[in-house]
């Protein structure tokens, strides 16, 4: 397959012609290391021997040059007649008997004439004769000068010579070989491919035109060099990988065996200064300069520049309009680094790591020298690992930056203490109990309670108890703090402060204590420190799950937190996220939102404070009634969060279970169940097992499982933060417990009254009025629902309370609540609220109220009164009550009618 070698081809197509015709010519074919100049050596033979022209071919080797006339007798022997043989033998004796470099300068040059008239008589027997040898710079020095002998006397024979050469290899600037080539009538040159080419090339091997992601990767691994991309594709094909564009990542792990011998091959045949250059340049890793080069080689400039000037003639090394040394192809790089062994890899990494800091290379180039050996350090590694650090996180790399810290510590004379909460700081965004164990390390070879406080405050908050700051610890920290004077000491204690109270929050009392310690804090409190206002947050939280405070006084001073604190990945790991959930509880949540998207970072591979502003989002979602972005939201934390983020996942879990109710969607229940972790509250696994119970109509158990989870959260005095007890009354109705459910259902109402979120208090009451039999009753409670939820976030519970507004009420008023509540409800992909029902007074003549219209419907569809009443939100006596009408204004007795009445009715 020749791509890119139309010229070349059409050079050598002429030099067939002219040798035919009489006039011989000597090509010379030159070009880099794996150019090429072979693939283009055998054209020529076939073209040779297209037009009926003799070919014979040799192949020069580098261990084969001692033997004299080597080339000579492979290019000749095949042309002489069995009988003609011995005057072969007695041109080319053996060496004893005919040394390859007679001191007889005539004898050796009768020697020449007498090979030259020897293959002028075979070439006069056999007629066109093309003699083609593979790398001529390693013919052994008898047969070069034969052949330098014959290019000169040739141009009247029936003869068609092309060689090889081999750019930059210290054997092609021998004399004869350069007098040769400069005797040679055309020279084609081998050149790598182009990117084009290279798309070319793929196009024909794999048949199918290749992604353009993996055409660029393949020719920035290459450089275009036919060898290294011939041996990358077969390796790729053996590997059963396409040329699509997920697979160019791949590419970097390949090394084709065939490409890393010829390779070896090359190298081991260059002189010493050569080596040393091409394996400095593989231990660097990366393009640099001259200087820096020569000094890690260690070569003057002279030697340097000549090695260098081989390198490049070979096709190995480019220099770009940069003036940066690099390989020739990702590829070529990387085959040299691999012939190094362990101890040389580890001398020239520390090396390196030398000269880069010497030479005031960026700390990230000596960081990744230093990454690369185990050898003894320099006194001044371990800081420069940790700015490398530092430089990797503020690239986004924090794995990276791990990496250079760690080796850190592995360096004497380390401070261990700082390298280990350097770690931690790093690790505590994608690796929480690696960042504990170091955390805790730290803390052991800590004095300053300062600086204890400091190590302890990055642990997460919300992230789950098994990987939080231990209370213990805090304790003591905190008494420790006491006794240290300064603002630092000061401000490190409010810190631990809001840690303990977090982590105590189940302790009896904890809402009326934090209550009187915001008390203490001032009429401004959010006005003060940062870390300050982390313990408002905690307060914050703890008076509204026990409802200690007025929920107006709440909002205020949580929006002052938020506004005085915004939105960055640090702030995930502190307790300013709780102010979310206070926020989400109030209903009041303008810009919440923004505040968190500041905090995410990619979403491919989220980190923890991702996970935490991504569970944010989902409570805002959820509580706004945007249930597709909460579920979206949740899950991807759920995917995501793994065992050692408890805290995170409870949040999404909570949210997932609204959604799986609201949608009644076993499978979504399912998820909550096989999730559950052993760190995980008791109050989420009975919320998640009687979601499961909701959605699969067990309504007994379900029940069970929610009055269980309010009983829990309560014993830790959380009343506002879940409220089920609305659903609790729901079931309480479908199972035949009206009495009970009503009981229920207003003391949801007094509760969500006594706090005063808009939504909480819609929400009780469009339950209590749901548990309503008679439609007069239930529109005055609905519409105070209504008027209610018009000052509420949540569009979902102001849709759910419209629609039910216009199918229980009458006249021109139902119509307009039932429109306005299924556009609400469009808006927010509530599609099983967007119905067909008219309310009464509709097409059908007003016979059936909306309400009776969809029972019917339903009791048509096969379901149990019971399921209806589920379905409906309304107590089985209601069901009953409204298929009893429609039986009396339909004309019927009983149920087995209904399909046949409703087909007339509608028809009617």
């Amino acid at each position: 397959m020749m791509i890119e070698r139309a010229d070349q081809l059409a050079a050598i197509a002429g030099a067939v012609a002219e040798a035919r015709a009489g006039a011989g010519e000597f090509v010379v074919v030159r070009g880099g290391l794996g150019a090429g100049r072979s693939a283009l050596l055998h054209a020529a033979g076939e073209e040779a021997a297209a037009r009926g022209v003799r070919v014979v071919r040799a192949a020069a080797t580098p261990l084969e040059r001692g033997v004299a006339h080597g080339v000579v007798w492979l290019l000749l022997e095949p042309l002489l007649e069995a009988g003609r043989r011995g005057e072969l033998l007695t041109a080319v004796r053996a060496d004893s008997e005919f040394p390859a470099d007679p001191p007889d300068a005539r004898r050796a040059h009768l020697v020449l004439h007498e090979l030259l008239e020897l293959f002028t008589e075979m070439v006069r027997d056999t007629g066109p004769v093309a003699l083609l040898v593979d790398d001529l710079q390693w013919a052994d020095a008898a047969s070069a000068r034969w052949l330098a002998y014959l290019a000169k006397r040739m141009s009247r024979l029936r003869v068609l010579v092309v060689a090889t050469l081999l750019e930059g290899d210290d054997s092609a600037d021998d004399i004869v070989v350069k007098d040769i080539a400069r005797t040679a009538a055309r020279t084609v040159h081998a050149t790598p491919l182009s990117a084009a080419g290279v798309r070319a090339y793929l196009t024909a091997r794999c048949g199918a035109e290749p992604a353009a992601e993996f055409a660029d990767a393949c020719y920035a691994r290459t450089g275009g060099s036919p060898m290294l991309l011939d041996a990358l594709v077969n390796t790729m094909l053996g590997h059963g990988l396409r040329p699509v564009a997920s697979a160019a990542a791949e590419l970097t792990a390949l090394r084709p065996s065939p490409a890393a011998a010829r390779l070896t091959r090359c190298l081991r045949a260059q002189p010493d200064d050569v080596r040393a250059v091409a394996k400095a340049m593989a231990a660097l890793g990366e393009e640099t300069e001259a200087g820096v080069l020569a000094e890690l080689a260690e070569l003057d400039s002279p030697d340097f520049d000549a090695a260098l000037r081989a390198l490049r003639r070979l096709g190995l090394v480019e220099t770009p309009a940069d003036g940066l040394l690099r390989f020739t192809g990702e590829m070529a790089g990387d085959l040299v680094a691999d012939q190094l062994s362990a101890e040389e890899q580890d001398r020239l990494h520390l090396r390196a790591a030398n000269v880069l800091y010497r030479n005031g290379r960026p700390v990230e180039q000596i960081g990744r020298q230093l990454l690369a050996t185990v050898a003894e350090p320099e006194p001044w590694a371990a800081d420069v690992l940790r700015t490398a650090a530092s430089a990797a996180l503020a690239n986004s790399s924090p794995r990276t930056a791990a990496q250079y810290l760690q080796h850190a510590l592995a360096h004497p004379g380390a401070d261990r203490a700082e390298l280990l909460v350097d770690l931690a700081a790093v690790e505590r965004g994608y690796d929480l109990p690696a960042a504990h164990r170091h955390l805790h390390q730290a803390l052991g070879l800590m004095r300053d309670p300062v600086d204890r406080a400091f190590a302890l405050g990055l642990l997460p908050v919300v992230a789950g108890l098994r990987f939080a700051a231990d209370v213990r610890r805090l304790r003591q920290v905190i008494v420790e703090l006491r006794d240290v004077p300064g603002p630092a000491a000061a401000e490190a204690a409010l810190r631990m402060e809001a840690r303990l109270r977090y982590l105590e929050r189940g302790v009896p009392g904890a809402g009326a204590a934090a209550a009187d310690r915001l008390a203490e804090l001032g009429p401004a409190p959010a006005q003060e420190s940062s870390a300050q206002r982390e313990l408002v947050a905690v307060l914050l939280y703890l008076v509204t799950v026990a409802g200690a405070a007025p929920r107006e006084s709440i909002v205020d001073l949580a929006r002052q937190v938020l506004e005085r604190e915004p939105g960055s990945p640090d702030q995930m790991y502190t307790t300013l996220p709780l102010t979310v959930l206070v926020l989400a509880a109030a209903d009041s949540l303008d810009g919440v939102d923004s505040w968190l998207a500041a905090a995410c970072g990619p979403a491919a591979d989220p980190d923890l404070p991702t996970l935490v502003a991504w569970a944010g989002q989902a409570l805002v979602a959820s509580a706004t009634g945007l249930l597709g972005v909460a579920r979206d939201r949740a899950q991807a934390v759920l995917a995501s969060a793994g065992p050692s983020r408890v805290g995170i996942t409870m949040t999404a879990m909570r949210v997932l279970a609204e959604i799986a109710m609201e949608q009644r969607d076993p499978a979504l229940a399912r998820l909550l169940v096989d999730n559950l972790e052993v760190d995980h509250d008791p109050w989420l696994r009975s919320l998640a097992h009687g979601t499961l119970a909701l959605t699969e109509a067990n309504h007994t158990a379900a029940a069970e499982y929610f009055l269980d989870c309010v009983h829990q959260l309560e014993r830790f005095g959380n009343r506002v933060l879940l409220p089920l007890r609305g659903q609790i009354a729901l079931l309480l109705a479908a199972t035949d417990d009206p009495k009970r459910a009503e009981a229920v259902a207003q003391g949801e109402v007094e509760r969500a009254l006594s706090w005063g979120a808009p939504s909480s208090v819609g929400r009780a009451l469009r339950i209590r009025a749901t548990l309503l039999d008679r439609d007069e009753d239930a529109v005055p409670v609905l519409r105070e629902a209504a008027e209610t939820l018009a000052r509420s976030g949540d569009r979902l519970e102001l849709a759910r309370t419209l629609v039910l507004l216009g199918e229980r009420g009458t006249g021109p008023d139902a119509r307009e609540w039932l429109s306005e509540g299924r556009s609400l409800a469009a808006g927010c992909g509530a599609s099983w609220l967007t119905g067909s029902a008219e309310p009464s007074g509709q097409a059908d003549g007003g016979l059936l109220t909306a309400t009776e219209q969809r029972v019917v419907e339903l009791a048509v569809s096969g379901r149990r009164n019971r399921d209806i009443a589920e379905l409906l939100e309304v107590t089985v006596r209601a069901v009953e009550k409204h298929l009893t009408s429609s039986y009396r204004k339909l004309g019927i007795t009983g149920r087995a009618q209904l399909a046949a009445a409703m087909r007339g009715h509608r028809a009617g």
